[in-house]
């Protein structure tokens, strides 16, 4: 009998041990132990991107190691690279900073069924100037998303075979820079400072990570040749 119990016991415990690694993962608590296994509740089968991270990511502790290797990896084939379902496609995210992203277009790497909305091939080539958009909320307090948009470049190239021109689209990454400045032009925050794939990119700015007084601010998007600014007002 007490054989039974403690066989109970050991179950239970490696079934739920791993639930830490939900918060080592970008937006992990949207779809919680499903990130990683079949079943939502956790234990028993892992899915694609929980058998990705148990063979390659683990550090020697057991913990998830979040970098641009994993994220650049598309553990279930959807195409979606896992960065880009949990809304950090170059792997920046780390363990105690804010999720990045919106959590309502954040999907699971590890479900090809599940994948992002509004990226497609398609989708990516409407996408044909850069633009900053408004944040929302705006007044806000504590935190905002701002959005913004990286063009693709439309490559024209003729067939040798003389049957016309096919278009393809350049995917190259470009520097991007998101920063804060406030009513006196002294920056106050760096958001963006990395290389980026076409698409569009939602950020969110929580002033929880910086000491601002109410106010109004300013945020500018540098990429390549583009320039563009707006004011935002922080109300507490």
């Amino acid at each position: 009998m007490i054989f039974i119990i403690f066989l109970s016991l050991f179950f239970v415990s490696n079934i739920f041990s791993f639930s830490f690694r939900v918060s080592q993962i970008p937006n992990g608590n949207r779809f919680s132990c499903a990130n990683c296994h079949v079943s939502p509740f956790g234990g028993g089968p892992r899915n694609a991107f929980g058998q990705l991270v148990e063979q390659k990511y683990l550090d020697q502790s057991g913990n998830v190691t979040w970098n641009s290797s994993i994220a650049n990896e598309d553990a279930d084939g959807d195409g979606f690279s896992n960065g880009q379902e949990l809304q950090d496609p170059n792997g920046n995210w780390r363990i105690g900073q804010a999720d990045p992203g919106i959590a309502a277009n954040v999907t699971n790497p590890g479900d090809r069924n599940s994948k992002p909305v509004g990226t497609s091939v398609e989708e990516l080539a409407m996408i044909t100037t850069y633009n900053l958009e408004q944040n929302y909320p705006n007044p806000f307090n504590p935190e905002t998303v701002i959005s913004y948009s990286i063009p693709n470049v439309m490559l024209r190239q003729a067939n040798h075979d003389n049957s016309g021109v096919t278009l393809s689209l350049s995917k190259s990454d470009i520097l991007v820079t998101l920063k804060v400045y406030d009513i006196l032009g002294n920056e106050v925050a760096t958001l963006v400072n990395e290389y980026q794939k076409p698409g569009y990119y939602n950020y969110k700015f929580s002033i929880g990570n910086y000491q601002l007084s109410s106010g109004v601010y300013f945020y500018q998007l540098n990429a390549g040749d583009f320039i563009q600014t707006r004011k935002m007002i922080l109300m507490k």
